[in-house]
């Protein structure tokens, strides 16, 4: 009735259980402007519009109807992992959406892990900038010290 967290067989099964979600995403919006991409155990929906009331409008829609599929299939989402990022350019300011389910807000967030890469809602490096310098720096001090002992 399952598969131990932390399996190689893990992410197979969770795929084959869900191939469906991004057949039922877009066929929600008259127009294609969403897409939903699934990668081992995560899941993302990306959508695009460039007025603010019809995102906000496409966004509840689209959060509906993945709740929705989550019920029937008799999946739970996880609140603490579940937020939304809207992109922006330099010169604007965040418009703010209200998400809303079983009277929790989901959360705006400025910046999102997404595939090992950390993006922000401008698309600047800094971010992943930020995330990669402590490893790098302690790679770097493992290679300076270690050379002292090997050719």
């Amino acid at each position: 009735m399952g598969i131990p967290q932390g399996s190689v067989l893990g992410p197979l099964p969770f795929l084959i259980y869900i191939n469906d979600l991004p057949c039922v995403i877009p066929c929600t919006l008259s127009n294609d402007n969403s897409s939903i991409f699934l990668f081992a155990d995560n899941t993302s929906v990306i959508i695009s519009g460039p007025c603010f009331m019809n995102f906000g409008r496409n966004l509840n829609i689209v959060f509906k109807t993945m709740k929705k599929w989550f019920n029937s299939n008799l999946l739970s989402l996880n609140f603490d992992k579940t937020y939304y990022m809207q992109f922006i350019t330099k010169t604007k300011s965040l418009n703010k959406i209200n998400i809303e389910h079983e009277n929790k807000i989901i959360i705006q967030n400025n910046f999102v892990k997404f595939f090992s890469i950390t993006v922000d809602n401008t698309l600047s490096q800094k971010q992943h900038i930020a995330t990669i310098i402590p490893k790098l720096n302690k790679a770097s001090y493992i290679i300076r010290r270690s050379s002292l002992y090997l050719s």
